[in-house]
């Protein structure tokens, strides 16, 4: 199969332009593909003696079979990570082509609009009572909310945990969602960031972030690790570690969703916030009412990104709403679920 050609235009290229030879190139590579899978296809039909008007002149061996079966399952795995590069590609073409198309009927239409600039991106995101992306909006299998804004990007939070455990009767159960961190108790290198960087990035065993999910293609790049969330003693802990969002899209990326910190919790989605034993409950409306959006069964928590003040303990928030510090031993834990977090452009909404 020859390469794809695109014409030569003096005048120069639009984003137009562009954009449809982005599109075009991604379809010829899905024809190569196509003729890949089939040729593996056949494969399969020649060493079991099923292809069409070929004969064996010896029956293969059992270990020939799984020789070639195993050949087969390499290259479909080779084919399945490039399809996720050219998801991303073509989700990244498509939003570009979008915010630059103008309206119907709009004088001047050849020539795209430019690109609003959104509001600066501030040290510490605004609280709001969210809004709600259904699962039709995102593509996921559970509702997002909005629990906060910073420039043109929304803080938002799944409403409902995902699976830690890969098999068995625990998975599914709230019961078994133990995510406790490190024996180091940062969230670095920590189960609980691998558990949601496998979920997001599709490598998780159940409950993954489809590959096509609409999200991925407003979700953007965060600083959400290395704001490690120590919270201090006392309510003053409330004030730690605000993620701030980029303006760079990254559809299946390393450390794009991510577990809130303490203060994220305690300003965005918690009834109250304490430390040490002091509880204090001025947090805002907003985030009382986002807490009553999400779904934690009695008697778990949700993990955050903070490892606490010392190495034996962690944060947490409440099924009542607490966001509380708890201690762990580094190999077990209490029933801590997965919420996951993500900053994406706010253009999510209009979508």
């Amino acid at each position: 199969m020859s390469l794809p050609t695109f014409p030569d235009k003096p005048e120069g290229y639009t984003v137009e332009d562009s954009i449809s030879q982005i599109l075009t190139s991604i379809a010829m590579e899905e024809i190569g593909l196509s003729h890949i899978l089939n040729s593996e296809g056949e494969k399969l039909q020649y060493i079991l003696g099923t292809l069409e008007n070929v004969k064996l002149t010896e029956t293969p061996t059992i270990a020939e079979i799984l020789e070639v079966n195993e050949s087969i399952k390499e290259m479909l795995e080779a084919v399945s990570q490039n399809q996720m590069f050219l998801f991303a590609k073509m989700t990244s073409a498509l939003s570009a082509y979008f915010k630059n198309r103008q309206p119907p009927g709009a004088t001047g239409a050849d020539t795209p609009p430019k690109k609003p600039e959104k509001p600066p991106i501030t040290d510490t995101p605004t609280p709001i009572e969210g809004r709600i992306l259904t699962p039709e909006q995102t593509g996921d299998g559970a509702p997002w909310v909005e629990i906060a804004r910073n420039g043109g990007y929304s803080l938002l939070v799944r409403t409902q945990f995902i699976n830690t455990f890969a098999a068995g009767a625990q998975q599914g159960n709230p019961d078994y969602q133990a995510g406790v961190f490190g024996t180091d108790n940062s969230y670095d290198n920590s189960r609980t960031r691998q558990k949601i960087n496998d979920w997001f990035m599709g490598s998780a065993s159940a409950d993954k972030l489809p590959a096509n999910a609409n999200l991925r293609s407003f979700a953007v790049k965060s600083d959400a690790l290395t704001k490690t969330g120590v919270g201090t003693a006392g309510p003053g802990g409330k004030d730690d570690s605000f993620s701030k969002p980029t303006d760079s899209v990254d559809p299946a990326g390393q450390d794009v969703a991510f577990a809130l910190s303490y203060g994220e919790a305690a300003n965005f989605i918690s009834n109250q916030y304490g430390w040490g034993g002091d509880n204090v409950s001025d947090s805002t409306q907003a985030a009382q009412s986002n807490f009553a959006k999400l779904s934690i069964p009695e008697g778990n928590q949700l993990w955050l990104r903070s490892p606490g003040t010392t190495s034996d303990m962690v944060s947490s928030l409440s099924a009542s709403g607490k966001v509380f510090q708890a201690g762990v031993d580094g190999t077990t834990g209490g029933n801590g679920l997965l919420y996951p977090a993500l900053w994406a452009d706010s253009d999510i909404f209009d979508a």
